[in-house]
């Protein structure tokens, strides 16, 4: 039976109290139809999970925290998405299964072939949206702590930032395949264009900083199943798909 499970961007301990936000009560009363008493999964990414009966008195909803379980759903390996900003339903799909895949930090890039403005308005917007798809996606798939989502920056500076451990890029013209990389410790970092894909001179750059050119399979793919298929694979061949 599949379990009820909120997140809650509050504290959380055993034995108190918290009352629910209106959508999360919203959820629990009038979507999943809960009642006074039953109980619940809560979370708020750090130190695992909590059981708790829902409170209805008046027009509030509470949460009784009555257990505790220090569940860590950490991935063995740490991979950070480097995905260039999509259509919203492409992006959205991608962050979504990036998060039940166990990504454990997602920076949204604006690339030469990016077709969206984001003006600082519309970036916060965006984020706070991703961010929903991302506690959607705990919620759903039993992750207990929610992976980084990093403000939007521009492809080009990410390419100059130092990053420690093995870079990767798709490139669909590359001969090389993730079997003949040999990872320098258990970070990884998947660069992934947008629809229109990289630029010639994206590509280049990104080797010059040290990421290694990738593909997977003879096609080419979409930018949402690049994402999806990378960080299966990765995690088939380092990380927690081996055992």
């Amino acid at each position: 039976m599949r379990t009820t499970r909120i997140y809650l961007d509050t504290d959380l301990n055993l034995n108190t109290t918290v009352e629910l936000d209106r959508q999360s009560s919203h959820h629990l009363t009038r979507v999943l139809r809960l009642r006074n008493k039953q109980q619940f999964t809560i979370f708020n990414g750090k130190n695992g999970e909590y059981t708790a009966e829902l409170i209805l008195d008046n027009k509030k909803t509470f949460a009784s925290i009555i257990h505790h379980s220090n569940i860590s759903t950490t991935p063995s390996i740490s991979i950070t998405l480097l995905q260039c900003i999509s259509k919203s339903d492409r992006m959205d799909l991608a962050i979504q299964k990036a998060t039940e895949l166990g990504c454990s930090k997602i920076i949204p890039l604006i690339s030469e072939h990016t077709s969206i403005n984001l003006n600082d308005d519309r970036q916060h917007k965006k984020l706070s949206h991703w961010k929903s798809i991302i506690i959607s996606a705990c919620e759903q798939c039993g992750r207990n702590e929610l992976p980084e989502l990093s403000p939007v920056i521009n492809l080009s500076e990410l390419i100059n930032t130092p990053l420690s451990g093995t870079k990767l890029v798709f490139d669909p013209l590359s001969d090389s395949s993730l079997h003949s990389i040999k990872p320098v410790d258990n970070n990884y970092f998947l660069l992934i264009g947008p629809e229109g894909g990289l630029s010639d001179n994206e590509v280049k750059l990104s080797r010059q900083a040290g990421f290694t050119g990738i593909k997977i399979g003879n096609r080419i793919l979409r930018t949402e199943t690049a994402a999806i298929a990378g960080i299966s694979a990765i995690q088939s061949l380092w990380g927690e798909f081996k055992s």
